[in-house]
Parts: C-alpha cells; sequence; structure tokens
C-alpha cells in the first residue's frame, strides 16, 4: 500500500501575492511575486486534483499578533521602518491575511497558522500530519526560497519525503525562484510540475 499523501498550501494570503484586496509586497516596499496569477491558477488545479483523489489538503497562513509581538525581529524592524502601525502592515489581520478567494479553504481542509518561515516551527502541523498518517508531502505556494524552501528541509529533517510543485510556486525573481529549487533538489525533494509530483507522491 502506498505511503498516505498530503498536499500543504503555504502562504497563498491576499497580503503576499499583492492581491487588490490586500498588499504586503507593496507596503514593505518589496517587488510583487512573479506571475501571481498563474500561479494561482495553478495551485486551483492542483487542489481539485488533490481533492479528486481524497488527498488531505493543509492551507498554512501567515499570522501574528496585532503588535507583532510573536513576529521575527527581522519582520517587526522592517514593519516599524515603514512608519505604518504594526498590524496594517505584516499582522495580516482582515483581507491581507485571507486566503486568494480562487483557492479559499474548504470544509474538511485543514489550516495552520505560523509566526515563522518554517511551517513545522511553533505549530501543530507534524502532529496533525502523523495523525493522518501522512509520509509524503506536496507542497505549493510562497515563496519559493522563503516559507517553500524552509518548510520543505524541516520536512526532510523530520523524514517526510517531499515534492515541490514547480508552477506552483513563485518568488520575486526568477532567479530567486530557480536557485531555490536548484537547492531543495540538492537535498532530496522531488521538484515536478503539480499533477505529475500527486502522481508521483501517490504511487
Amino acid at each position: 500500500m502506498a505511503d498516505k499523501t498530503a498536499l500543504v498550501v503555504i502562504d497563498m494570503q491576499n497580503g503576499f501575492c499583492w492581491h487588490p484586496e490586500g498588499g504586503l509586497q507593496d507596503k514593505m516596499g518589496w517587488p510583487p511575486l512573479i506571475n501571481v496569477p498563474a500561479i494561482v491558477e495553478a495551485n486551483a488545479a492542483l487542489i481539485a486534483a488533490a481533492r479528486e483523489r481524497n488527498i488531505p489538503i493543509v492551507y498554512v497562513r501567515y499570522e501574528t499578533l496585532p503588535d507583532m509581538a510573536n513576529a521575527m525581529l527581522i519582520h517587526r524592524e522592517a514593519a516599524a521602518a515603514t512608519g505604518l502601525p504594526a498590524g496594517t502592515v505584516f499582522a495580516m489581520e482582515g483581507s491581507e491575511g485571507e486566503i486568494v478567494a480562487e483557492i479559499a479553504p474548504q470544509p474538511g481542509d485543514h489550516v495552520i497558522s505560523k509566526t515563522r518561515w518554517d511551517a513545522f516551527l511553533y505549530t501543530g502541523l507534524e502532529p496533525l500530519l502523523t495523525g493522518l498518517g501522512v509520509v509524503n508531502l506536496v507542497v505549493s505556494g510562497v515563496l519559493t526560497n522563503a516559507c517553500v524552501e524552509t518548510t520543505a528541509r524541516s520536512a526532510l529533517q523530520r523524514n517526510f519525503r517531499v515534492w515541490v510543485a514547480r508552477d506552483c510556486v513563485t518568488s520575486e525573481s526568477e532567479q530567486l525562484h530557480e536557485n531555490a529549487l536548484l537547492s531543495m533538489s540538492s537535498l532530496g525533494a522531488v521538484i515536478a510540475d503539480g499533477k505529475q509530483a500527486l502522481d508521483e507522491a501517490m504511487a
């Protein structure tokens, strides 16, 4: 019997995706993520395929306290440098923190909040996956070189097998994106298009 698979969708939130209802990248003075419409569409297709196969779907979202007291120091300092109140910049409240509507969680899906790049750090992700009997992870979302890569590395260290859906992840530049994919591949993650990743993880 094949080991159980889960799909982990990381930080596909309005704020990170520079959605009209939330623009964290813009507020922080960071460049927009590349190819966001295509990435959202690819994630929608991947999520639909996972649902058809009854694969558990875990959404991971960045969420801090309004005053950012539990956020990373570098994020608190970066937010303070904007001169805007912390809660309006990086706390991801309201529409900023919502998963983009096209791929919003459905009843039965799992949602994990985090305050670090690593979706396993200070969260219930590992117990959730272990309780579901999951061994194989397909990972999608943003940013390829930050939360996706850090989570993939962390998963590998926790003895999960990892597939990264390369058509479902993006970053602020093609160079950062491709370098991160190469780095993850060198450490043992399998880089494949989303549906191929699902096929291989379930084989």
